[in-house]
């Protein structure tokens, strides 16, 4: 988790723009509304299309007034960037009658000020692969549910005859629903997570998992931002209700680990980091939390081993 046992570093990026600027980008994205949806439901999902439409065409503006040093971004790293310094500032829709149902056409105009570029590239930089890790599970999961939903769609269109069939398709497009907005406030929380307000990321991180009980990144994170307010108990609880849900969840282990780690539980954090080495040993974060722990418990030479694989791994300290 970002901040959550990290040490912040000097940056290696900076903005390539003399003067600060703000740039306008306008998205449309559309929706068709079958049976069994909700008009809020369908203005969000267009919603959420334009949203993506306005951040690819400011994608390309970031990219291009931005120069590296000593790094090379890659395109999820823009992609993130971009999301994370992206307004939007205006949202209408219009609904026009479909073959399928009614489609709703949304337009967003989203700002991207250059003096946001440079706040965003001055963070931690070893909270990069986290923020990448995070922005692909949350893409996996919505292409997940965007299959779901066009699997509904194609079984709604086959049972028109089936009184049985459409009961099930009824409460199957609500779940769909529940996830779709169980994402979202997951990405509000994110948001909210990686500028630092996570008081605000809880609140969505609370949303998501009241509306989708399962959904384990949310109580991951959730434990990060609570971890960052020094509530670690609660953090402890997240952490292993996200094992409940997946025992072989990388980022749940380190963050019980993490979280053992600050109350000062050396053992624990090491037998839960142990586990997450198991899982995953390219983490820098997770060599450098043990040997944090090692050398608390004067196990110097432990220690020292854990903090060159760190380095290796690429993590800085």
């Amino acid at each position: 988790m970002k901040k959550f046992l990290a040490l912040m570093i000097g940056g290696l990026l900076m903005a390539n723009v003399a003067n600060a600027e703000v740039r306008t980008y306008e998205g449309i994205g559309e929706y068709v509304m079958s049976d069994f949806e909700t008009p809020d439901i369908a203005k969000q999902r267009a919603k959420v299309r334009a949203e993506q439409a306005a951040q690819e065409k400011a994608g390309v503006f970031v990219r291009s007034n931005t120069k590296v040093v000593d790094l090379q971004l890659k395109s999820e790293e823009i992609e993130i960037m971009t999301a994370g310094v992206m307004k939007v500032h205006s949202v209408t829709y219009d609904v026009k009658p479909d073959a399928a149902g009614f489609l709703f056409v949304s337009k967003v105009l989203v700002d991207i000020d250059t003096d946001e570029i440079d706040k965003w590239l001055n963070q931690n930089e070893n909270s990069m692969p986290e923020l990448v890790a995070q922005n692909e599970a949350l893409k996996k999961s919505v292409a997940e549910q965007e299959r779901q939903l066009a699997e509904l769609k194609s079984k709604l269109a086959q049972a028109e005859n089936s009184v049985a069939a459409r009961i099930q398709i009824t409460k199957d497009f609500a779940q769909n629903d529940n996830n779709f907005l169980s994402n979202q406030s997951l990405k509000k929380g994110n948001d909210a997570y990686n500028r630092g307000d996570f008081n605000s990321a809880i609140l969505a991180y609370t949303d998501a998992v009241t509306l989708n009980p399962e959904n384990i990144d949310a109580y991951i994170y959730r434990g990060g931002a609570f971890g960052n307010l020094k509530e670690y108990k609660r953090a402890e609880s997240d952490f292993k209700i996200a094992l409940q849900l997946n025992n072989k969840n990388f980022e749940a282990h380190y963050g019980l680990g993490a979280t053992y780690l600050y109350q000062r539980n050396y053992r624990l954090s090491i037998s839960e980091l142990n586990t997450a080495i198991k899982l995953d040993n390219s983490s820098g974060k997770a060599y450098y939390a043990r040997g944090y722990c090692y050398e608390m418990m004067n196990k110097n030479s432990d220690a020292q081993k854990d903090y060159e694989t760190a380095r290796k791994l690429g993590y800085q300290f």
